[in-house]
């Protein structure tokens, strides 16, 4: 697994906790489990390598709470994801493939490009 896919993984982990803490207002391993479509165990490893870069802690009741770092990360990467989908509906691909291309892009964009694209689509 190159950093590229370590990174993505991590960052859809962030996303999916907070999509789910914005819908339930709060996330647990199960949750995330379900929502990712992986097995727990998965989940039970990458929130330890969230907690061991201090981007998450779990709190009382066994919900998944983040850091400043880990919900500005969060956070970051579903602004991205939310432009990158619209602007592939703008330009005709379906809402399902666009949510799905929208997933792959926002790990390996720019900050420069997504910026552009920002500022072009009022985002």
């Amino acid at each position: 697994m190159n950093d590229t896919e370590k990174n993505g993984s991590a960052e859809d982990y962030l996303k999916s906790i907070l999509m789910i803490q914005e819908q339930n207002g709060f996330a647990r391993s199960v949750d995330v489990a379900r929502a990712l479509g992986v097995t727990r165990p998965s989940v039970c490893n990458a929130m330890k390598r969230l907690r061991e870069k201090d981007l998450i802690y779990i709190g009382e009741k066994g919900h998944i709470l983040f850091t400043d770092a880990g919900k500005a990360i969060a956070e970051k990467i579903h602004r991205k994801h939310s432009l990158l989908k619209e602007a592939l509906i703008r330009i005709g691909v379906s809402e399902q493939t666009a949510a799905e291309e929208a997933c792959r892009i926002e790990h390996v964009i720019g900050d420069e490009t997504y910026a552009c694209l920002a500022a072009k689509l009022g985002g």
